[in-house]
């Protein structure tokens, strides 16, 4: 059931990897690739498993380790691309700041021994992502009832993460369970997407865009 469930995730990761980096190619936004590129490790870590039995020079607990915090730091960035995104244009600050949360890449191989440490800081990189992102989507959900989906697909998460860092004395779920939370979450957040920035308005827009890398 866990390899099955492990299945589930990577088809529904690699479904948002290859639908935000669409976006990214049309609207060339920095939210839509930190977004993609965090669900392409998010796959990598569904499929981690398989990878092993073919290749069993290849640690899956490795692979998943350092899936985890590319994936974390990416949404990090993302959720720092929000707020950007949510500024004034007179007010934001400059673009190359939303990749700040990146560093925890260059500094896990500092803490990796620590396990306390560095379960902590993935926890408060995913805490920190969740929380900006309700604030931002229940401000937009106010204003637009359009952003209800993703605000759903945040509060979704949000509980499953509260859920997930309760004592196990209090909760606990098989990991296959949590697996296919993951998945679900997954799957609502982009769906979401797809309703909010619809793709065809994004390719209208796309033609009076200046072609450059990040916006």
């Amino acid at each position: 059931m866990t390899d099955f469930s492990e299945i589930i995730l990577f088809i529904v990761a690699f479904y948002a990897t290859i639908n935000f980096y669409r976006l990214y190619s049309i609207s060339r936004e920095i939210l839509h690739f930190c977004m993609g590129t965090s669900a392409a490790f998010l796959a990598i870590i569904g499929i981690s498993d398989l990878l092993s039995t073919f290749f069993p020079v290849l640690d899956p607990d490795f692979i998943d380790e350092w899936a985890t915090v590319f994936s974390v730091s990416f949404l990090l960035s993302a959720a720092a691309s929000l707020v950007r995104n949510s500024k004034p244009v007179f007010s934001r600050f400059p673009r190359l700041f939303t990749f700040a949360p990146l560093i925890l890449i260059f500094l896990y191989p500092l803490i990796i021994d620590t396990a306390v440490v560095k379960i902590w800081a993935v926890a408060l990189y995913q805490g920190s992502s969740l929380l900006i992102s309700l604030i931002i989507y229940s401000y937009k959900t106010h204003h637009n009832s359009s952003y209800g989906y993703m605000l759903v697909g945040v509060i979704f998460f949000l509980v499953t993460f509260i859920l997930y860092w309760l004592p196990g004395s209090a909760f606990t779920l098989p990991v296959y369970a949590w697996v296919l939370l993951v998945s679900c979450g997954i799957l609502i957040i982009t769906v979401g997407y797809n309703h909010v920035f619809e793709l065809e308005d994004e390719i209208i827009d796309a033609q009076k865009r200046k072609e450059t890398w990040f916006v």
